[in-house]
């Protein structure tokens, strides 16, 4: 899975409405070390949004499931 990616279109579809969120994924890749640490990084970041912002989660619930399914595929499991 390609968090660059991720981040780009999320940036694109609620950057504007949402700075706090761009920025803590931001923080995700900037924290990580290897790129599978930083996928699941911003797998669990992506999916607590559902709790803890879920006028932005609701935004971006396509790409979330997206990235969720495409880190499965890789092996990692996002709890």
């Amino acid at each position: 899975m390609d968090y660059q990616k991720t981040l780009d279109t999320i940036k694109n579809k609620i950057g504007d409405k949402f700075p706090t969120v761009i920025n803590d994924i931001e923080i995700c890749i900037m924290a990580g070390s290897t790129g599978g640490e930083i996928t699941s990084m911003v797998g669990k970041y992506l999916k607590d949004l559902e709790k803890t912002n879920l006028r932005a989660y609701s935004l971006i619930r396509n790409e979330i499931e997206d990235y969720i399914v495409e880190c499965k595929k890789e092996g990692l499991i996002i709890r």
